[in-house]
């Protein structure tokens, strides 16, 4: 297909709300459903999304039954859209059904995702930090906002858009770090001062945060966003910031917040672009707001009654959630996890084992096994 601006090109944007143009037109994508299966076609573009997937998205756990019949619709909706013209049942381009689901084939550089992700690659790949910092700025750039903002927040809390928020987490992370190592912070406030404002409860983005504004020259807004960070950590979740984090207002206070070149000895090369070993995040985005099992949670934060954080449990601390399905146990192990995310600075996994997907068999223990490795 044509992405060149031509009048019959098409592009698309999921870094943000979502939208589709046609040349220079937009395009109206219809009802909050049918653009939410636009974001979620995009999110994987070349690929079959299968329908029992779909409907997961779209309604959880528990679809009506008309929700296929729904989808059908939708779908019709959107080949339309995409093809003016087209005939009721004609399949068209760029749509199509197969393999138990659709995939939209359209190019991946038509879409502001693929075309971060390849950004991101290029950044990755290269041995000079400044283009490197080219890269990840330009990719960091395409972001409008949550990834499919706009979309219902039953969509929006799936694992497969959080997936795509914690990449984006993840990058900017690593464009800081590169920033602060070669010295020009000013070049990633930005899209740090952007993320941050949107994730105030992350301590490693509130850190990088704080030691960029200090390093670019900024201690009095250093020292503020610290502040802000603290006490909204304090208000919504009850705790104090970790070690990551106060060690980041302790260096703003002393002047020192670029990090120390990487040696050969460190690294077994010269090279200037050492991209910095990532801690996993995989934690799913915590509901916008939580309410009820108030019991339950207390009882699990009684795992770890040493919340500051300097102690920890004598023994491993292994712990399930049971109960039938629907009832939130997700959810509630999933806000339980970022309340006491701190005290794993390490990183956090995730493995979806798939106990109640409509679309997929139950993930096998040996295969939930490889992939936490």
């Amino acid at each position: 297909m044509l992405t060149d601006g031509s009048p019959d090109s098409l592009r698309f944007a999921v870094l943000g709300p979502v939208r589709a143009w046609r040349g220079d037109t937009e395009l109206a994508l219809g009802p909050p459903q049918q653009r939410s299966l636009l974001a979620l076609l995009l999110l994987r573009v070349g690929q079959p999304v299968p329908l029992g997937e779909i409907l997961t998205v779209l309604w959880g756990p528990s679809p009506p039954d008309t929700a296929a019949n729904v989808v059908h619709r939708h779908v019709g909706g959107l080949r339309r859209l995409l093809e003016p013209g087209l005939a009721t049942r004609d399949s068209g381009r760029w749509l199509s059904r197969g393999a138990g689901g659709y995939r939209l084939d359209v190019d991946a550089a038509s879409v502001d995702l693929h075309r971060f992700r390849a950004l991101v690659e290029q950044a990755r790949a290269g041995s000079d930090a400044e283009q490197a910092l080219v890269h990840y700025r330009a990719g960091l750039a395409l972001r409008q906002g949550p990834t499919a903002a706009g979309a219902p927040d039953e969509v929006l809390t799936h694992p497969v858009f959080a997936a795509v928020e914690r990449e984006y987490l993840v990058v900017v992370r690593e464009a800081a770090d590169l920033a602060l190592r070669s010295g020009v912070p000013e070049q990633v406030l930005a899209p740090l001062r952007h993320a941050a404002g949107q994730y105030g409860l992350d301590e490693p983005l509130q850190a990088r945060l704080v030691l960029a504004l200090g390093a670019a020259g900024h201690q009095a807004e250093a020292l503020a966003a610290y502040q802000q960070a603290r006490s909204r950590l304090a208000d919504d979740l009850g705790i104090d910031p970790g070690p990551e984090l106060r060690d980041a207002q302790t260096r703003v206070l002393r002047q020192h917040t670029r990090p120390e070149p990487p040696t050969e000895s460190d690294t077994g090369s010269a090279s200037v672009h050492a991209v910095p070993l990532t801690r996993p995040a995989e934690l799913p985005a915590d509901l916008p707001t939580f309410t009820g099992r108030r019991a339950e949670l207390d009882r699990l934060l009684s795992l770890f009654p040493d919340d500051d954080g300097t102690h920890s449990p004598t023994a491993l601390v292994i712990n399930a959630i049971s109960g039938m399905a629907g009832i939130g146990k997700t959810a509630l192990a999933v806000h339980w996890a970022h309340h006491i995310a701190h005290r794993f600075p390490d990183g956090q996994l995730y493995v979806d084992l798939r106990g109640f997907d409509p679309s997929a068999a139950a993930m096998s223990p040996a295969a939930s096994s490889r992939h936490s490795a």
